[in-house]
Protein backbone atom coordinates (compact mmCIF):
# COMPACT_ATOMS: atom_id res chain seq x y z
CA UNK A 1 0.00 0.00 0.00
CA UNK A 2 3.05 2.38 0.61
CA UNK A 3 4.14 2.10 -3.31
CA UNK A 4 0.35 3.52 -3.41
CA UNK A 5 0.60 6.43 -0.92
CA UNK A 6 4.36 7.28 -2.22
CA UNK A 7 2.80 7.74 -5.94
CA UNK A 8 0.70 10.82 -4.37
CA UNK A 9 1.98 14.29 -4.48
CA UNK A 10 3.30 15.75 -1.10
CA UNK A 11 0.03 18.79 -1.36
CA UNK A 12 -2.55 16.14 -2.19
CA UNK A 13 -1.80 14.23 0.94
CA UNK A 14 -1.33 17.40 3.09
CA UNK A 15 -5.00 18.78 2.21
CA UNK A 16 -6.24 15.13 2.55
CA UNK A 17 -5.59 15.28 6.21
CA UNK A 18 -6.75 18.81 6.68
CA UNK A 19 -9.94 18.11 4.68
CA UNK A 20 -10.13 14.29 5.65
CA UNK A 21 -12.66 14.01 2.45
CA UNK A 22 -11.22 11.40 0.37
CA UNK A 23 -13.73 11.32 -2.37
CA UNK A 24 -13.74 15.20 -3.19
CA UNK A 25 -9.98 14.34 -3.49
CA UNK A 26 -10.07 11.40 -5.39
CA UNK A 27 -8.62 9.00 -3.55
CA UNK A 28 -9.58 5.41 -2.98
CA UNK A 29 -11.66 4.49 0.86
CA UNK A 30 -8.62 2.32 1.27
CA UNK A 31 -5.78 4.48 0.66
CA UNK A 32 -7.62 6.73 2.38
CA UNK A 33 -8.01 4.85 5.50
CA UNK A 34 -4.50 3.51 5.30
CA UNK A 35 -3.20 7.28 5.05
CA UNK A 36 -4.70 8.22 8.61
CA UNK A 37 -3.24 5.06 9.99
CA UNK A 38 0.21 6.20 8.97
CA UNK A 39 -0.14 9.30 9.84
CA UNK A 40 -1.26 8.57 13.14
CA UNK A 41 1.62 6.17 13.68
CA UNK A 42 4.35 8.87 12.56
CA UNK A 43 2.75 11.07 15.15
CA UNK A 44 2.75 8.12 17.90
CA UNK A 45 6.03 7.30 16.74
CA UNK A 46 7.23 10.76 17.73
CA UNK A 47 6.25 10.57 21.24
CA UNK A 48 7.13 6.75 22.39
CA UNK A 49 10.63 5.14 20.70
CA UNK A 50 9.04 1.69 21.80
CA UNK A 51 7.57 0.27 18.20
CA UNK A 52 5.61 -2.37 20.09
CA UNK A 53 4.27 0.69 23.02
CA UNK A 54 3.37 2.24 19.79
CA UNK A 55 2.09 -0.44 17.96
CA UNK A 56 -0.47 -0.34 21.21
CA UNK A 57 -1.19 2.67 21.19
CA UNK A 58 -2.09 2.71 17.46
CA UNK A 59 -4.33 -0.04 17.75
CA UNK A 60 -6.44 1.78 20.33
CA UNK A 61 -7.24 4.36 17.71
CA UNK A 62 -7.44 1.40 14.57
CA UNK A 63 -9.14 -1.87 16.92
CA UNK A 64 -10.03 -3.42 13.86
CA UNK A 65 -6.63 -4.12 12.77
CA UNK A 66 -3.82 -6.50 14.35
CA UNK A 67 -0.85 -5.96 16.24
CA UNK A 68 0.93 -6.89 13.42
CA UNK A 69 -0.09 -4.65 10.97
CA UNK A 70 0.29 -1.80 13.35
CA UNK A 71 3.71 -2.52 13.94
CA UNK A 72 3.81 -2.38 9.59
CA UNK A 73 1.79 1.36 9.46
CA UNK A 74 4.57 2.41 11.87
CA UNK A 75 7.50 0.95 9.66
CA UNK A 76 5.57 2.15 6.08
CA UNK A 77 5.45 5.77 8.53
CA UNK A 78 9.36 5.75 9.40
CA UNK A 79 10.23 4.83 5.35
CA UNK A 80 7.31 7.22 4.09
CA UNK A 81 8.08 10.58 5.93
CA UNK A 82 12.20 10.06 5.87
CA UNK A 83 12.21 9.08 1.91
CA UNK A 84 13.33 11.94 -0.37
CA UNK A 85 13.42 13.97 3.19
CA UNK A 86 13.18 17.09 2.04
CA UNK A 87 14.34 18.71 6.00
CA UNK A 88 17.49 21.11 5.76
CA UNK A 89 20.76 20.37 7.67
CA UNK A 90 20.33 23.65 9.72
CA UNK A 91 16.44 22.43 11.17
CA UNK A 92 18.00 19.03 11.98
CA UNK A 93 21.01 20.62 13.96
CA UNK A 94 18.45 22.88 15.97
CA UNK A 95 16.39 19.26 16.34
CA UNK A 96 19.24 17.68 17.96
CA UNK A 97 20.44 20.47 20.08
CA UNK A 98 16.95 21.25 21.87
CA UNK A 99 16.96 17.57 22.47
CA UNK A 100 21.13 17.64 24.24
CA UNK A 101 19.09 20.73 26.06
CA UNK A 102 16.90 18.47 27.31
CA UNK A 103 18.68 15.89 28.50
CA UNK A 104 21.05 18.26 30.21
CA UNK A 105 17.68 19.69 32.41
CA UNK A 106 17.20 15.52 32.73
CA UNK A 107 21.20 15.08 34.29
CA UNK A 108 21.20 17.99 35.91
CA UNK A 109 17.65 17.00 37.90
CA UNK A 110 19.67 14.14 38.70
CA UNK A 111 23.39 15.72 39.77
CA UNK A 112 25.25 13.82 37.14
CA UNK A 113 27.22 17.28 36.15
CA UNK A 114 29.30 15.21 33.81
CA UNK A 115 26.75 14.00 31.74
CA UNK A 116 24.91 17.97 31.76
CA UNK A 117 27.85 19.26 30.75
CA UNK A 118 28.64 16.86 27.46
CA UNK A 119 24.84 17.78 26.16
CA UNK A 120 25.27 21.20 26.85
CA UNK A 121 28.70 20.98 24.86
CA UNK A 122 26.85 18.66 21.98
CA UNK A 123 24.30 20.97 22.15
CA UNK A 124 26.55 24.02 21.91
CA UNK A 125 28.20 22.37 18.60
CA UNK A 126 24.91 21.73 16.60
CA UNK A 127 23.95 25.44 16.93
CA UNK A 128 27.17 26.62 15.94
CA UNK A 129 26.90 23.78 12.85
CA UNK A 130 23.20 25.57 12.34
CA UNK A 131 24.29 28.85 12.09
CA UNK A 132 27.41 28.38 10.09
CA UNK A 133 25.24 26.97 7.02
CA UNK A 134 22.81 29.51 7.29
CA UNK A 135 23.30 31.88 3.81
CA UNK A 136 25.30 35.18 4.65
CA UNK A 137 22.67 38.09 4.23
CA UNK A 138 25.25 40.04 2.60
CA UNK A 139 24.98 37.26 -0.12
CA UNK A 140 21.08 37.29 -1.73
CA UNK A 141 21.23 41.76 -1.19
CA UNK A 142 20.27 43.34 -3.95
CA UNK A 143 22.86 44.27 -6.61
CA UNK A 144 22.47 48.02 -7.98
CA UNK A 145 22.73 47.55 -11.91
CA UNK A 146 23.19 49.66 -14.59
CA UNK A 147 20.32 49.89 -17.11
CA UNK A 148 19.33 51.60 -20.45
CA UNK A 149 17.97 55.55 -19.92
CA UNK A 150 15.58 54.68 -22.72
CA UNK A 151 12.21 53.09 -20.68
CA UNK A 152 8.98 52.63 -23.03
CA UNK A 153 5.62 52.45 -21.43
CA UNK A 154 3.33 51.71 -24.52
CA UNK A 155 -0.36 51.15 -22.54
CA UNK A 156 0.13 55.05 -21.96
CA UNK A 157 1.76 56.27 -25.32
CA UNK A 158 4.96 56.84 -23.45
CA UNK A 159 8.01 55.64 -25.72
CA UNK A 160 11.80 56.10 -25.42
CA UNK A 161 11.80 58.13 -22.76
CA UNK A 162 14.23 58.46 -19.52
CA UNK A 163 12.97 56.49 -16.60
CA UNK A 164 12.16 60.23 -14.66
CA UNK A 165 10.83 61.65 -17.84
CA UNK A 166 8.57 58.46 -18.44
CA UNK A 167 7.18 58.49 -14.72
CA UNK A 168 6.37 62.53 -14.70
CA UNK A 169 4.39 61.83 -17.87
CA UNK A 170 2.49 58.84 -16.32
CA UNK A 171 1.83 61.28 -13.80
CA UNK A 172 0.46 64.09 -15.90
CA UNK A 173 -1.63 61.68 -18.25
CA UNK A 174 -3.01 60.04 -14.80
CA UNK A 175 -3.75 63.29 -13.33
CA UNK A 176 -5.48 64.75 -16.54
CA UNK A 177 -8.34 62.15 -16.78
CA UNK A 178 -11.39 62.89 -15.00
CA UNK A 179 -11.91 59.33 -12.49
CA UNK A 180 -11.53 59.11 -8.82
CA UNK A 181 -8.69 59.55 -6.65
CA UNK A 182 -8.85 55.56 -6.00
CA UNK A 183 -8.38 54.72 -9.66
CA UNK A 184 -5.86 57.40 -10.08
CA UNK A 185 -3.76 55.46 -7.14
CA UNK A 186 -4.51 52.22 -8.71
CA UNK A 187 -3.19 53.39 -12.32
CA UNK A 188 0.02 55.09 -10.68
CA UNK A 189 0.66 52.14 -8.78
CA UNK A 190 0.90 50.20 -11.79
CA UNK A 191 2.80 52.33 -13.64
CA UNK A 192 5.04 52.05 -10.83
CA UNK A 193 5.21 48.46 -11.25
CA UNK A 194 5.86 48.25 -14.46
CA UNK A 195 8.95 50.87 -14.52
CA UNK A 196 9.70 49.08 -11.61
CA UNK A 197 9.98 51.82 -9.00
CA UNK A 198 9.84 51.15 -5.38
CA UNK A 199 10.00 53.82 -2.29
CA UNK A 200 13.56 52.67 -0.07
CA UNK A 201 14.40 54.19 3.07
CA UNK A 202 17.26 56.47 2.80
CA UNK A 203 20.78 54.97 3.40
CA UNK A 204 24.13 56.95 3.49
CA UNK A 205 27.07 55.25 1.86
Amino acid sequence: MIEHLQKLPVEVVERFLEVRDAKSMGIPPALADYILQVNEAANLHRRYQSITECARKLQKHYPEISIATCKKRIYDAINYFNSDCTVTSEAWNLYFADQMMKLMEVNLVAHDIREARICMEKARAFRIEASANVINPDRIKFKPQIVSAEMELERMGIKKKGLLDAYRKALKIIDSRDISQTDKDRLKREVETELGLSDVDYESI
